[in-house]
């Protein structure tokens, strides 16, 4: 390995050539915090003092004029963005000269054959931090950022802007000579397998990184080389795109379905302890578990076939319930069914049932879910190590099992219906649980999958109801009340309006697609204080096991 090392200040470092942010890296992290604590310390510093900032480690030859960023992207990327703010204000306040010493010589520089280039370029799809942040005033483009990456980078800038827009020139040229003196390790390595081996030793330790950036570091030291083959960038960067910001839930997931449950500052440790690891069915698994990940946290209808539809419905509940413990569990199911070695029917099954729980222990009555990690860790690995189809089925009738039997009680039901089961105009907290349960109830009474895209939620005894029309009046709670709401088919909003209820009937019946809307309609004659009560006690034990089956 031939690695060279120099102490170097930022002045040298940002005038030796051109510095590539590799689209594998992580998104630029820095915070607020980070960001005000680096202005102290800029603050801080005595003029013509050196201030040690850590080292960067970059692949290239040191004599050369082009590094590939292995580590300290985050630091070098903060210093361009300060940088361009100092010039920038340079601009504003009619300092051209000063300016174009910045723009020229650190921001931007010429090759021999006096080719403009950017000094730092990322390979990210980071337009904002070019377009907006490196480009000249005038030159501008004030694009919207999308990725959270360019958002903490626009929030940099601006806190930068905020800091020293006040500033004259002396006191300007007085930061920008204390930014150029700071002071790193230019750590530089020809052989990219070796800056990973300087940058793992380096920061193994170290808090800033995740275990993903540190089993990646581990994945591309030790890839198999491939002519032609952009791998595995090519299947990390679509990992990124599938797991977005949710990088730790992801590796905690995928290890505790596959390996075994430990916490998250474990993973990276367990990850080195595996043996003969092939990093590249390890990419390969990865890559298809991303894929099934994506699809557990934004799940959509249009990713699944017309019989598959109540594995879409189970998970698009589990998201409203906003539950992330049963992602192991779903994870491992789902992986089983695609890779083909359990049943649809199987696959629909166990969903449901963690579908059903969650509903109960999470959605209604707001209990804990202790130890359920634990559980669904152990399950989602007996289900992955299961020799046969069989095997493995009977690792789902065990986890129903389970479910059923840690579930809570109809009683726990109906002390929690009435704070967690409620909408109205004025409040909309619960409405996409309501619609869930309505829609639920609808489906149970059907054959086949049912099109909720042109229903909305109706009170049975109006928000604004003509109490003269009434024999009784309902309080406000008992009008927001699951038990007063039904779906209606959105054609008949206007017709329905807020008629009295058997002008409501005589529409619905007549008219409604809706079989349990119409049942309501059929089953009840006057609908006063008294029948809703009626119908709340059969929606306990509707909910509690007849939506279910």
């Amino acid at each position: 390995m031939e690695v060279k090392a120099e102490s170097m200040l930022i002045d040298t470092v940002f005038q030796k050539g051109k510095y590539i942010i590799p689209e594998y890296q992580r998104e630029y992290d820095w915070t607020e915090e980070n960001i005000t604590e680096f202005i102290n310390d800029i603050n801080e510093i005595e003029e013509k003092d050196r201030y040690f900032i850590g080292h960067i480690v970059l692949e290239g030859d040191f004599n050369g004029n082009e590094f590939k960023v292995i580590d300290g992207q985050q630091r070098i990327t903060t210093i361009t963005i300060l940088l361009c703010v100092i010039r920038d204000l340079f601009v504003e306040k009619g300092f051209q000269n000063l300016a174009d010493g910045l723009n020229e010589n650190y921001i931007f520089s010429k090759d021999r054959d006096n080719n403009k280039f950017v000094v730092l370029e990322n390979k990210m799809p980071y337009p904002l931090l070019h377009k907006y942040v490196q480009n000249l005033p005038l030159d501008k483009e004030d694009i919207k950022p999308i990725k959270n990456g360019e958002i903490k980078i626009k929030k940099a800038y601006n806190s930068f802007y905020e800091e020293f827009k006040d500033f004259d020139e002396k006191e300007l040229k007085i930061i920008r000579d204390k930014v150029l003196n700071l002071e790193v390790i230019f750590v530089s390595v020809k052989d990219e397998v070796d800056a990973f081996t300087i940058f793992e030793t380096l920061n193994a330790k170290g808090k800033d990184l995740t275990p993903m950036d540190l089993i990646k570091n581990q994945v591309f030291k030790n890839y198999p080389k491939e002519p032609h083959l952009d791998e595995p960038n090519d299947s990390w960067k679509e990992i990124n795109n599938n797991i977005k910001d949710n990088t730790l839930r992801f590796l905690n997931n995928f290890w505790s379905s596959r390996y075994k449950k430990v916490s998250d500052r474990k993973i990276y440790k367990e990850f080195t302890k595996v043996k003969n690891m092939d990093y590249k069915i390890f990419v390969k698994d990865l890559l298809l578990d991303s894929n099934l990940f994506k699809l557990i946290i934004s799940p959509k209808k249009s990713d699944w076939k017309k019989d598959e539809f109540d594995i879409f419905t189970s998970l698009n509940a589990i998201s409203i319930f906003n539950v992330k413990v049963a992602n192991a569990i779903i994870l491992s199911v789902l992986r089983e069914y695609k890779l083909n070695n359990i049943s649809l029917a199987y696959c629909k099954k166990a969903l449901k049932s963690v579908e059903k729980f969650h509903f109960l222990n999470n959605a209604i009555c707001s209990f804990r879910s202790s130890g359920l990690d634990t559980m669904y860790s152990k399950i989602s690995r007996d289900l992955f190590v299961a020799k046969d189809r069989h095997q493995k089925h009977n690792c789902i009738d065990t986890m129903i099992k389970n479910l059923e039997e840690k579930k809570p009680t109809l009683e726990h039901l109906k002390a929690n219906f009435d704070d967690k089961l409620y909408y109205s105009e004025e409040e909309q907290k619960q409405k996409k649980l309501v619609k869930y349960v309505l829609e639920k109830i609808e489906y149970s009474k059907h054959i086949s999958a049912v099109d909720f895209l042109n229903t909305s939620i109706e009170h049975i005894y109006p928000e604004n109801a003509k109490e003269s029309e009434w024999k009784e009046k309902f309080s406000k709670i008992q009008i927001k009340n699951l038990a007063n709401l039904t779906l209606l088919d959105s054609n008949l909003n206007s017709k329905i309006g807020n008629k009295r209820f058997d002008l409501k009937k005589s529409i619905i019946l007549g008219e409604s697609n809706l079989v349990a809307t119409k049942l309501i309609f059929s089953t009840y004659n006057k609908w006063d204080i008294e029948e809703l009560n009626k119908r709340k006690e059969d929606l306990y034990s509707l909910l509690y096991e007849g939506i279910w089956k």
